[in-house]
This record gives C-alpha cells, sequence and structure tokens, in this order.
C-alpha cells in the first residue's frame, strides 16, 4: 500500500505538471526586431484619436509626450520614441516598477500585436523566477486571451503593450512605474476592453525579488473571493510538500520517488517552453527548502500601497455600514401574495445572507393559490441599499468580474435560443450590469446591435468596453417610455426576481419591444427539487436580493395575459451548477466569515482561527457534496436551479 501511495504520489505530480505545462507551450516566443527608426512612421495617425489629445510640437524645446517621451525620443520605460506624436505608435506601454523595455523587443511586440490584430500584448521575461512561472502556468490560458469574447486578463506582471484606442478607453492613471496590484488591476481590465490579447516571452530583465508576489495573485482575481488566492496557493503547495514528506517517512527507499518526481517539477515545467527561470536549478536540487522559504518571503514581503489602499476602502465601508445598523430596512408585512391577490400565505423559509454574511434574517412566503414565493416583509430603499452594497461593486467587485466572466456557455445558450427562431436588428439586456451576456451573445448574433440598461455604473463600463452600443443607466420602469417599440429582442436574465414589482417590469418589457419581437426571461426555478433539499443554502434563492421567485407556469401565464405568446420553454439543462457543493461552501462561509468583512457587528482574536476551523471541519461535507453532484448529473443530466421562457409579441395584423 506504502509503495502504491509513492507511485501515486508521483503520477500526480508529473501528471499535474505537465498539464501546466501545456499552457506555457502556448505562448508565443517573441522574435528579436531591431530597434525603430526615430522618424514616425508614414502612415496617418488613427482617425479615432481626438485632436484635442495632441501633445505639443516636437520643436518645443521641453515638450513631451503623455507617456513621458522626450522629443529626442527617449522615454523612462526605457524604449525609443519614433516621433512626438505617441498616437502615431499606435500603442502604449503599461510598466511595472523597475521595469525597462528595450525598443527593440517594444518594436517585434508591436509587429506582433499588429500582424494578428491584438489589442494587448503581455511581455514576459524569459528568466523569471520559477516561482513567477509556475504562477503564470497556473493562471495564464493563452488560447483563452486569443479568441475573441469576454475574458479577464492574465499575465506575468511586468510589461503590457497597449493599442492607442484602448488606453483612451481605459483611461488609466498612469503607465509607467505601476506597483504590483495597480499592474495586475490594469492586466486584468484591458483584456476586457480588446477583441484579443496575447502573452509573448520576451527579452526583459527579470526581478530579483518577489516582494510584490502576495498582491499581484491578489489582485488578479484569480479566485472568489480575492483574498483567497494566497491562502489557496499556499495550501496547494503545502499540500504537495507533506505528501512527499509522509512518502518518505513511511518508506525511505521508495519514497524517493515522489521526492525525485517534486524536484524535476521546475525542469519538466519549463523545457522547451521558451522560459528559462534563472533560479531553476536551485528550484529543483533544492526544492524541499525552497518552496516554503518562497511562500515565506512572499508572505513576509512588506504592505504595498495597493494593499493599503484597500484596508482603507474596508475602513470606509465598515463606518458606512456601522452607521445604518440601526435603521428600519423593512416594509410592513403585506397579508396578500404581489402575483395573484390571494391572503392564503403560509411561511416557506427563514433565510440568512448565506453569501456576505451580512446580518439580518429574512422571510419566505409562498401563496397556496398560485405558489408565488415572495420575500415578506421586504426590503424597503434603505435596506435593499444597505444589502447590495459591496456585493456587485465597491469591494466585490473583482469577484463579480470573475463569476461573470466564467458564465459564457450559459449567455451563448440563451443567444442560440432566441437565434433559432430570429434574427433581431436591436436588442436590449434589461439588468445588463457589466455587460458580460451582450459580449457574448455578439458571437452568436454578430449583425444584433445590442444596449444594455441597469442601475449601477457597470452599464457605463460596458459601453467603454464596446459590448454594448449604448448603455442607459437608471430604472426599466422609467425608462420605457423613451425606449417604447425600439426593440427586436428584450432579455431579462435573472432579473426580475430582484425587482419590487415584477408585473409591472412585464408590462414596461412589452412596451419597449417592437411588434413581432421577442422577450427572453431566465429565472432561478423556485419548483426545482434541489431547492426543497437545501433549504436556505440553495445559491438560488440568494437572500435577501431575490424578492420574488416566479415559478414558470405563473410567468408564462402573465405573458400570455399580456398578448404574447410562449414560444418556446426550457429547464432542463438550462443553468447546471454543483448546487450540493455551493452549499457545502455557504455553510463554511457562514460558520467562518471572512474576518475582514466591514459589515461585522463585532470582531474577535480568534476570528481567522474560525474560519481556518469552519473550512477544515466542512472539508469532508464538501467532498461528500461534491460526489453527490456527480450523481446527479448521472442520474438525472441536465438538471438544472433555473428555467427560460421566450415569448414573441404579435404584430399590429395579430400574425
Amino acid at each position: 500500500m506504502i509503495v502504491l501511495g509513492c507511485v501515486l504520489v508521483a503520477g500526480a505530480l508529473l501528471l499535474r505538471t505537465f498539464l501546466h505545462r501545456r499552457r506555457l507551450t502556448a505562448l508565443t516566443r517573441l522574435p528579436a526586431a531591431s530597434p525603430p527608426a526615430a522618424s514616425p512612421p508614414a502612415a496617418s495617425p488613427p482617425a479615432a484619436s481626438p485632436p484635442a489629445a495632441s501633445p505639443p510640437a516636437a520643436s518645443s524645446p521641453d515638450a513631451s509626450s503623455p507617456d513621458g517621451s522626450s522629443p529626442d525620443g527617449s522615454s523612462p520605460d526605457g524604449a525609443v520614441a519614433r516621433g512626438a506624436d505617441p498616437d502615431a505608435w499606435g500603442f502604449r506601454l503599461a510598466t511595472a516598477s523597475g521595469v525597462s523595455v528595450p525598443d527593440g523587443v517594444r518594436a517585434a511586440a508591436e509587429a506582433h500585436a499588429r500582424r494578428n490584430d491584438l489589442g494587448v500584448v503581455d511581455l514576459v521575461p524569459g528568466d523569471l523566477q520559477f516561482a513567477e512561472a509556475l504562477d503564470l502556468a497556473r493562471a495564464v490560458d493563452a488560447a483563452a486571451l486569443r479568441r475573441p469574447g469576454p475574458c479577464l486578463g492574465r499575465g506575468a506582471g511586468y510589461a503590457l503593450l497597449l493599442s492607442d484606442d484602448l488606453v483612451r478607453r481605459l483611461e488609466p492613471a498612469r503607465l509607467a512605474d505601476l506597483e504590483a496590484g495597480e499592474m495586475a488591476e490594469l492586466t486584468v481590465r484591458a483584456r476586457q476592453f480588446a477583441d484579443r490579447a496575447d502573452v509573448v516571452v520576451a527579452s526583459l530583465p527579470s526581478r530579483r525579488d518577489l516582494g510584490g508576489r502576495r498582491t499581484w495573485l491578489t489582485a488578479l482575481c484569480l479566485t472568489v473571493p480575492p483574498h483567497l488566492a494566497v491562502p489557496i496557493g499556499v495550501a496547494r503547495s503545502a499540500t504537495g510538500w507533506l505528501l512527499v514528506a509522509a512518502c518518505l517517512v513511511f518508506d525511505l527507499g521508495w519514497g524517493l520517488m515522489p521526492l525525485a518526481a517534486y524536484c524535476a517539477v521546475p525542469y519538466v515545467l519549463t523545457l522547451g517552453t521558451g522560459l528559462r527561470p534563472r533560479d531553476r536549478a536551485r528550484a529543483a536540487w533544492a526544492r524541499p527548502l525552497h518552496v516554503p522559504w518562497t511562500w515565506w518571503r512572499t508572505l513576509r514581503a512588506p504592505s504595498t500601497e495597493w494593499e493599503r489602499h484597500r484596508i482603507e476602502l474596508r475602513e470606509k465601508s465598515r463606518a458606512w455600514h456601522r452607521a445604518r445598523t440601526s435603521i428600519d430596512m423593512f416594509e410592513e408585512r403585506r397579508p396578500d401574495c404581489p402575483w395573484c391577490g390571494s391572503s392564503r400565505l403560509r411561511e416557506h423559509l427563514v433565510t440568512r445572507d448565506t453569501v456576505m454574511v451580512k446580518p439580518g434574517r429574512f422571510v419566505l412566503e409562498r401563496c397556496d393559490d398560485c405558489g408565488h414565493i415572495f420575500q415578506n416583509p421586504r426590503l424597503n430603499p434603505d435596506g435593499l441599499d444597505f444589502y447590495y452594497r459591496d456585493v456587485y461593486d465597491g469591494l466585490n467587485a473583482s469577484s463579480t468580474e470573475h463569476i461573470f466572466s466564467g458564465q459564457t456557455a450559459w449567455y451563448r445558450d440563451r443567444a442560440e435560443l432566441v437565434a433559432a427562431h430570429a434574427t433581431p436588428a436591436t436588442w436590449l439586456d434589461v439588468g445588463a450590469g457589466h455587460g458580460h451576456f451582450c459580449a457574448t451573445a455578439a458571437e452568436t448574433l454578430p449583425d444584433t446591435v445590442f444596449d444594455g440598461l441597469d442601475l449601477s455604473a457597470g452599464i457605463e463600463e460596458a459601453a467603454r468596453r464596446r459590448w454594448v452600443r449604448r448603455a442607459v443607466r437608471g430604472e426599466f420602469r422609467a425608462a420605457a417610455s423613451e425606449l417604447g417599440g425600439r426593440y427586436d429582442a428584450v432579455s431579462m436574465n435573472h432579473y426580475l426576481e430582484h425587482t419590487s414589482d415584477p408585473a409591472a417590469e412585464l408590462d414596461a418589457a412589452v412596451a419597449v419591444l417592437a411588434p413581432g419581437g421577442h422577450l427572453l426571461i431566465e429565472l432561478p426555478d423556485p419548483e426545482s427539487w434541489v431547492g426543497r433539499v437545501l433549504r436556505g443554502y440553495w445559491i438560488a434563492w440568494l437572500p435577501p436580493q431575490h424578492l420574488n421567485m416566479i415559478p414558470m407556469g405563473n410567468l408564462a401565464s402573465a405573458l400570455e395575459a399580456r398578448g404574447l405568446e410562449i414560444v418556446a420553454t426550457e429547464r432542463r439543462g438550462v443553468r447546471e451548477e454543483p448546487d450540493f457543493t455551493t452549499a457545502a461552501l455557504l455553510l463554511a462561509n457562514v460558520l467562518g466569515p471572512d474576518p475582514h468583512r466591514p459589515w461585522a457587528t463585532s470582531g474577535h482574536p480568534g476570528r481567522h482561527a474560525r474560519r481556518a476551523f469552519a473550512y477544515a471541519a466542512v472539508l469532508p461535507l464538501v467532498v461528500l457534496a461534491a460526489v453527490t453532484d456527480l450523481i446527479v448529473r448521472v442520474v438525472r443530466p441536465g438538471n438544472s436551479n433555473a428555467y427560460r421562457v421566450l415569448a414573441r409579441k404579435p404584430h399590429a395584423s395579430g400574425t
């Protein structure tokens, strides 16, 4: 048994390394290039460049370009300017603190970007430290970055080549001497503004320390929530280290096999990839000591300006939440069903905020006549403001981006359902957020123009990303009169359950639709058997945000009552999620909430230990839940926690 264990550990280490190596072999190797000429190219500057943004004329003795280039062509980032007007170049460099990009490398990167129509090129030193190479292998999927469509940016954190157009829309505060957190945020965000990006290995000097690694891994948003990125990384490394150590303890002879595999990882990972970490030999032969030492340096590095800024934002949020804990957040309990008016109500579930773990209890009542489930008493505007704060924006904005960017398959399914029945010229997505659905749907319907409506500032960001043509910020019912009859398609994806009056929202949708237009609605399914089993830990309840849970039959009847024809309904396979695993993780989150959450009513010295203990205690349940999810997939393929309804508004003639 010990021998088998040693073989399995060695095999698992090498298999995981080979899987990571596949990502590194996909990186582009940037060819060497001659330094660019000091004169501007013959091509005229892009038409999109605003005249007001032109820098001072090169004849001025103290003129400089917006990125710091001087009239003689020198640049603080190490590149040689090709003229006084940077808009004539077509690209700008964003560099991390202490990084210098040789002008030959910049010229080669620009040629690569033009040749492949790239908006972003991430430049990776070929001799970066092994820990950085491993981080790169775990984070970067070069193939995904090159494909059009929404994608979170990933890279090495040294230098970014950005198109001029992209820089104008990003509006970064600065492009040079960026610290690790700033560079990570720019890396993530830049890819969302570009149709395509690439990560290339170039002749850049690498860092000599790992001082910003902790900040980089956190700000890159590799996990949800982001602050778990470093603990998860430590746990992953510790698991491999401890398994190898256990093999050596139980059988020294056979334990040498996993030890050899463990020490071979730096070579197996990087040979033939274009990367040759300058510490590869030391990282291999001394790996049992090198790994804990590397993490010690990462964890004990001085705090960065980005980290201090995050603490400042958290303290501001803490003051905001504490100032509102004593206000009344609920309306009066209503005695009748908001859907059918029946007074036959009964308590269905008492829930709590299992995601953000904000204080409070929320009652869901069910109508015995129509089956509608709703929050009663309902949150008032102050309560909604309290519970939505830092959920989709603010402190949690990066997690939201991470989650929404990972749902492209569901977005594509929605677009394909409509495309099977119509090819709309114009489409309004209500509750569009940052526009992730619109960006993905445009791949399925390239001739359709997408507009987005949302209450948050995210919709304005969607317009800057060009994921929507027009951003409408405000309440849908208020905007409906202005938008009346304009759209061939309207979508409400996971929107109605958040509204206080879904019937009025349906009226607005019908008014906005043009005759013959289609209305697509996707909602959590309150009739799901999983919801009955998991009770308050079913993610689709999402208390206290979800105010109304509408059965499919009720929605279909309401649409028909408004003169719409039901074209298609879908339940199976609409939203297949690991509901049981998610429920187990939510339980751990409730038992051991984030010790830094600003809305905590009180703090205690053991809050970090409580969180660690809660996750450790729930781990066996998480494993059991994951197995249950696999069984459900086999026994009930296509099991979903949501449904879709597609309806069509008739033409004026009734056809």
